[in-house]
């Protein structure tokens, strides 16, 4: 963001025949960037090889950014070094594209060391792929100085890359191992993990909000959280470890899902996942960012977790009309309708997340007055959901639903009969 206002900038998505463009993403992007979005620029044609758009549109552009004021070019597409040179020399504003804006968001959000290096492991990883092309044209001469490389100094920029990203992989290494450790613990607990996922801005950090009684930072903009957040909370009186995590969009860059992927991962480690969807959008954006985070969960290793989808911000559309989009999705998802804003429905999936959980058991037993009873007690308690607890005259009868790992924990240590599983 400039003092005084937000940078200018101009969108241009080149498609191919019969492709629908991204523009309103792209601009919800800059949005988030802080960037103001004074021209929209759209052209159906294959790539052309020295600009990617054609040069009747280049110059076209041109006239915009005089005129307009517009100090950045963003592009939907991937360009090429040379494309990217050449539009700059053309246009004389610096050029982005929609991967290296998205990395720019991601930058402003960071907050974690972990956010921080993996933004910066995929930065250097673009980096590289476009460096050798960069080097080829420094030392033919074709573009001198370009980006400040000479012919040696170009040698030198590639392995200094190269030796960057070897630095940070190690030290994401040691940091998934401490990760690692952690989700040991949790899964010594026997607690069931649910991840909330879902297409960027759909309500998740809302919703974690509502469900957590936390207050993780919520904001219309994308991409709001990078590090995910969990807690142990109570869904129908059952604890469970809930985990807000990064959001998805259409075209993910590959680099940023690689970079990302030991947070990605816990979503695909996880025991549910609670599929978030902005209701309010039309029918077809709908049900094609559900299509994005499904193709999205499957990427990274998720297709065998059940999944919930929560249609979310009910408050925003009207209910016939919901029910007619529920219809034209005709997905083979387990769904439900909530307000995580206004609190709404919240009763009801908490009660579908129980029905769909497997970990648990509900069990009656008796436990012996005893110094370790007391601390047994103390784990159901945290662990379970407690039906009935009653302090009789030689023992202790319990009725819950706990945790399979601490039902036969229980059996082992105390049963004198008085066990059983109830169905």
């Amino acid at each position: 963001m400039l003092e005084g206002g937000a940078l200018k900038v101009a969108i241009v998505h080149r498609v191919d025949r019969g492709e629908e463009d991204n523009l309103s993403e792209l601009r919800e992007l800059c949005r988030t960037a802080g960037y103001e979005v004074v021209y929209e620029l759209k052209q159906v044609r294959p790539p052309h090889p020295e600009y990617h758009i054609g040069p009747g549109k280049v110059e076209e552009l041109k006239k915009a950014v005089k005129v307009l004021g517009i100090e950045k070019v963003v592009f939907e597409n991937e360009l090429k070094p040379v494309q990217e040179y050449n539009l700059a020399k053309e246009l004389k504003v610096p050029i982005l594209t929609r991967t290296k804006l998205i990395l720019e968001i991601f930058s402003l959000h960071a907050s974690s060391l972990e956010a921080k290096l993996q933004i910066k492991l995929a930065e250097l990883k673009y980096e590289l792929s476009r460096a050798k092309e960069k080097v080829r044209l420094a030392k033919k001469g074709e573009q001198p100085g370009f980006h400040g490389l000479g012919a040696y100094e170009a040698d030198v920029y590639y392995d200094e890359i190269h030796r960057r990203i070897v630095s940070i992989s190690r030290k994401l290494e040691n940091i998934k191992k401490h990760m690692d450790l952690i989700r040991l613990e949790r899964r010594k607990r026997g607690l069931p993990m649910i991840s909330l996922a879902g297409y960027t801005n759909a309500g998740k950090s809302t919703l974690f909000n509502a469900l957590a009684r936390e207050n993780v930072p919520v904001d219309s903009r994308l991409f709001t959280t990078l590090t995910p957040t969990t807690r142990v909370v109570r869904l129908a009186g059952k604890p469970v470890f809930l985990s807000d995590t990064v959001g998805f969009i259409k075209n993910l860059p590959t680099l940023l899902v690689e970079a990302f992927y030991a947070t990605l991962r816990e979503i695909a480690l996880s025991d549910l996942i609670l599929l978030v969807a902005d209701a309010s959008d039309p029918a077809n954006k709908l049900k094609e960012k559900i299509e994005t985070s499904l193709q999205t969960l499957y990427n990274i290793g998720a297709h065998d977790v059940p999944i919930l989808l929560v249609l979310n911000k009910v408050d925003l559309v009207d209910r016939d009309e919901l029910e007619l989009r529920i219809e034209e999705l005709d997905l083979d998802l387990p769904h439900v309708i909530i307000s995580a804003k206004y609190g709404w429905g919240l009763d009801e999936l908490q009660e579908k997340v129980s029905e769909l959980l497997k970990g648990f058991i509900k069990v009656e037993t008796t436990l012996p007055y005893t110094e370790e009873t007391a601390k047994i007690l103390d784990e159901i308690f945290r662990n379970s959901r407690v039906d009935f607890l009653n302090y009789e005259d030689e023992f202790i009868r319990v009725r819950a639903e706990m945790p399979i790992q601490l039902a036969e924990k229980i059996r082992r240590k105390f049963d004198n009969g008085g066990f059983k599983v109830i169905r």
